[in-house]
């Protein structure tokens, strides 16, 4: 134990030499806006303990307390390597006076002789009230009558916030769904999102967990969140209408009866579901230029071209791949494939595309690769000339041209040239129509062969035709017959019934021989009832003692034989369940069996 111990500590010492020095972080937060005579919040942390900490004035705000300090530490050890990471949170508590927009300058921090320094922030104190708080009275004393809080339909709403409300076709647009609320929200019921009819849409990541900041929305604070965003790619031109999006917020509303001592101490709240649209909004969206260029394919952002083939130096009938990469920002997804033009001496295949997309809410970037297949069918040095690509920037609102570096490739024969005739000149489309046009008469050598004597009405044309009309009869009586007899199910197993029974007394005699008590009555026992079942056109479940009696005496079986029936019947199912029986008396109990089907078969089998 103690060796244990010793040797962990040599490790922590160890490992307290890798220990690596973390960077220095010094940030502050406070609320965006407050109302005049709220309490609120800044706070400083910094990962490293200071040896001198100098906060700003907070010129403009009341300091009520602080700094109040706190800190905490961690450590992790991972492959022999110990980190150990520090907190040092300073909060100050501080009051709005008066109305405006307010500057607060940066704290300084020293650590190991070295300043850092905080942003400044900026804090907007309004005139109107905060959001309402729950407030608290103690039981038994009385309150001044008190201004009934706003209904929560008041202190909520939705609202979609575009980045932009003009746009090009094909520029995106960031669409943002809001929700502004003055009370506690406990959750959300039945939301409808707008489909965005006229747009190609994209959602952006955005956290599942709702995070609310302070705004100020026509004085009145609001805590705001974001339910969801959208890329927006347009499609047409013209003023486009965005429907409303709806949801049903579960709001808790301060009021009601007080169900305990405690409501009344704490207050009663109960939850109000609230119906809520967001307004519907216009984009207007323009339409591109005219005289766009040849190699404009439909980009609208901006990009930056890549174009070059594997290899410059081939044989013919060998592949080469000219791969194509645009990247930069914009409607990536909706690029099509850039035009280049290949000799006709070239073998050329329909190009793949693939892309690396990035959607986020500063719009999607990232790059989309082409790459063409081509073939050369015969020797030569090539000059292709540069790939051109062309796209529309919405920024500066024109279009740009960008052409990749010049492109040329080197073929040299690899001897299948001298095989058969060159085609050079030829494309694809142009070979695959070779010795499909018109062709020559041929007019020597062409042997004509007598024709066949006429067949109708003669003596094998009227034996043909009976032996077909008595075949035709024949297939007609068969298929009417196996009808009849496929429809009638009942017929069917009442034929088969013995058939089935003496299937299934073949198994339960593969049982006796095995010895297999279970099994062999169990068979036994299917192979009885089935044949009642079968033979009398009685449904499985609805047999019973009883009602197998009474039907074997209606269709002129003896009471004896009845009797038996059942009492082999009664034998099976009680063996099944009973200790294991003894084979003589499993022999005798088959017999019995067989011997009672087949005189069954002589009097109801007929």
């Amino acid at each position: 134990m103690y060796l244990k111990r010793i040797t962990f500590a040599l490790l922590l010492l160890a490992s307290c030499v890798n220990i690596f020095a973390q960077d220095v972080e010094f940030t502050v937060s406070a609320p965006n806006v407050v109302a005049v005579g709220e309490q609120f919040r800044v706070v400083f942390k910094l990962n490293a303990r200071p040896q001198e900490l100098n906060p700003p004035a907070f010129d403009n705000f009341y300091i009520l307390a602080g700094p109040s300090t706190s800190s905490s530490s961690s450590i992790q050890i991972i492959n022999g390597q110990m980190t150990q990471t520090y907190e040092y949170t300073y909060t100050y508590i501080l009051e709005a006076t008066e109305a405006g927009k307010f500057r607060i300058d940066p704290a300084t921090a020293t650590v190991s002789k070295r300043d850092y320094k905080t942003e400044p922030i900026e804090i907007e104190v309004v005139q109107g009230s905060k959001p309402s708080q729950p407030s608290r009275t103690q039981p038994g004393t009385s309150t001044q009558p008190q201004a009934q809080p706003d209904q929560p339909a008041d202190n909520i709403f939705v609202d979609i916030e575009f980045d932009r409300q003009t746009a090009y076709r094909g520029q995106p647009i960031l669409a943002t769904l809001k929700i502004y609320t003055r009370s506690n929200i406990a959750g959300f019921e039945d939301i409808k999102f707008p489909s965005f009819d006229g747009f190609w849409s994209q959602d952006v990541e955005t956290p599942n967990n709702i995070r609310f900041e302070r705004v100020n929305v026509e004085g009145r604070i609001y805590n705001m969140g974001v339910l969801k965003k959208y890329l927006l790619f347009p499609q047409r031109t013209g003023d486009i209408k965005i429907e409303p999006f709806e949801l049903v917020v579960v709001a808790q509303q301060q009021g009601g009866r007080p169900q305990s001592i405690f409501d009344e101490f704490f207050g009663s709240y109960q939850n109000v579901r609230v119906r809520l649209a967001s307004k519907e909004k216009t984009l207007k969206i323009r339409d591109l230029p005219p005289n766009a260029p040849a190699s404009f394919t439909g980009a609208v952002g901006s990009f930056n071209l890549e174009a070059a083939f594997d290899k410059t130096e081939l044989k013919t009938n060998e592949a080469v791949n000219l791969k194509v990469r645009v990247a930069g920002s914009g409607n990536l997804r909706l690029i099509e494939t850039p035009r280049f033009e290949f000799p006709s001496s070239f073998e050329v295949f329909d190009p793949k595309t693939s892309d690396r997309i990035n959607t986020t809410s500063q719009g999607a970037t990232g790059s989309k690769n082409f790459e063409y297949v081509a073939i050369p069918r015969g020797p030569g040095s090539f000059d292709l000339g540069t790939l051109e690509f062309s796209f529309f920037d919405p920024i500066k609102e024109k279009y740009v041209t960008l052409n990749s570096k010049p492109l040329t490739l080197n073929v040299v024969a690899d001897g299948s040239e001298q095989k058969g005739p060159q085609m050079v000149g030829f494309g694809r489309e142009d070979i695959r129509f070779i010795g499909q046009d018109i062709r020559f008469i041929k007019t020597d050598g062409i042997r004509l062969s007598t024709g066949y004597p006429i067949l109708i009405g003669s003596a094998k044309f009227y034996l043909l035709l009976t032996i077909i009309l008595i075949m035709f009869a024949g297939a007609f009586w068969y298929i009417h017959q196996r009808r009849k007899l496929l429809n009638n199910i009942m017929l069917i197993k009442t034929k088969r019934a013995k058939k089935v029974a003496r299937k299934r007394l073949h198994e339960a005699q593969k049982h006796l021989l095995q010895s297999n008590s279970e099994l062999f009555h169990d068979e036994l026992l299917k192979a009885l009832w089935g044949y009642i079942a079968d033979k009398l056109s009685i449904p499985v479940a609805n047999l019973s003692s009883d009602s197998a009696r009474e039907t074997l005496l209606s269709n002129g079986v003896d009471k004896a034989d009845a009797e038996e029936f059942l009492r082999i019947i009664s034998v099976c199912e009680y063996a099944r369940y009973a200790p294991k029986s003894e084979h003589s008396q499993m022999r005798e109990l088959y017999d019995n069996a067989i011997a009672l089907i087949s005189k069954l078969e002589e009097i109801i089998g007929k």
